[in-house]
């Protein structure tokens, strides 16, 4: 499915619109408070279909699918928001949604959008996962800037090389300023074995943490309890991503495999790490729970939206709405 073009800049104006309006819809008292909220998912919903094409570009059907599939989603919340309305009940499940989507993408989008942020992310991430990488399966790799930007993505990755058999010496000789390509076409040429992964930005995990930090942030309960559950999630969420990382690039090394006819990075990247990043985040999740019922409640609640009474007659919107 291949969706028309649009710039990029009316796209992310959209997606901020959006999520300042799902914000503004989450702490505004008045019973209108649905409505900003109504528009804001429709907007931020319409941003994702146009990645798509991105997604499967880069060989992840899982995140293709997701954002083709998330209009039907904000619109279903949507939906409700209006139901809500028209009820003259104020469910604290959406509220907490659309104040959670809020914090964690408008967070997210933002690091994204400023370049020496992000880049400095990637690049710590790249130089831990090349430590990591080394320690745990014994390569020899470096983890090195790219000097210039990625005309797709708008802003310079950073690549981890691994030269195997050769010191570190030899390494940063094939691996340097010049970029990789020029690099490592050298080091191909002379006959030396060589690997090289890129770390952008989604693989920084950020996109993982800020949805703890979000649905964290704005559930009902004491700060303490808080306050545990960032400790809890946070540097737990950023450790394994350098596992996986690190794991993903042990696999690519073996170049000659393949599994289903995908070739060993796909296999590894987009399915194999893919299902391990899905079991680790319910595997936290889950422990969030017992330091935070509030969250599990809430989460329950925008599950079973789907048990509202449809024919419910609404009640006069004049008096305060009733939470839910």
């Amino acid at each position: 499915m291949v969706l028309p073009s649009l710039p990029e800049p009316l796209l992310l104006a959209g997606a901020f619109v959006g999520m300042g309006l799902l914000g503004f819809g989450a702490v505004w008292t008045d019973r209108r408070h649905h409505w900003p909220r109504i528009a804001g998912w429709m907007l931020f919903g319409l941003y994702w279909p146009f990645k798509a094409q991105h997604y499967f570009a880069i060989d992840d059907p899982f995140n293709a699918v997701l954002a083709l599939a998330a209009p039907l989603l904000t619109g279903y919340i949507a939906y409700h928001e209006y139901l809500s309305w028209k009820w003259g009940e104020r469910p604290v499940a959406l509220t907490w949604l659309a104040g959670a989507t809020f914090v964690a993408a408008s967070t997210y989008f933002l690091l994204f959008e400023i370049t020496a942020i992000q880049e400095e992310i990637i690049y710590w991430t790249g130089k831990e996962t090349a430590w990591l990488t080394d320690t745990v399966f014994g390569t020899n790799s470096m983890a090195y800037q790219s000097p210039t930007v990625d005309p797709q993505d708008g802003y310079r990755p950073t690549h981890i090389c691994l030269a195997e058999g050769y010191q570190s010496s030899v390494t940063s000789q094939f691996c340097g300023a010049e970029g990789a390509a020029s690099s490592w076409s050298g080091a191909a040429s002379q006959g030396f074995p060589y690997y090289a992964v890129t770390i952008v930005f989604a693989c920084t995990a950020l996109q993982s943490i800020m949805i703890f930090v979000g649905a964290i942030a704005f559930t009902k309960a004491d700060t303490v309890r808080k306050l545990k559950a960032y400790a809890l999630t946070v540097p737990t969420i950023y450790a394994l991503n350098l596992f996986r990382n690190a794991g993903i690039i042990y696999g690519y090394r073996v170049k000659q495999w393949s599994m289903f006819g995908i070739d060993s990075f796909t296999f590894m990247h987009s399915y194999v790490a893919k299902l391990g990043a899905i079991l680790a985040l319910v595997g936290i999740a889950l422990a969030v729970f017992r330091l935070l019922p509030e969250l599990h409640e809430n989460i329950l609640d925008v599950l079973s939206l789907h048990e509202r009474e449809q024919a419910k007659p609404p009640s006069p919107r004049s008096g305060t709405p009733t939470e839910t």
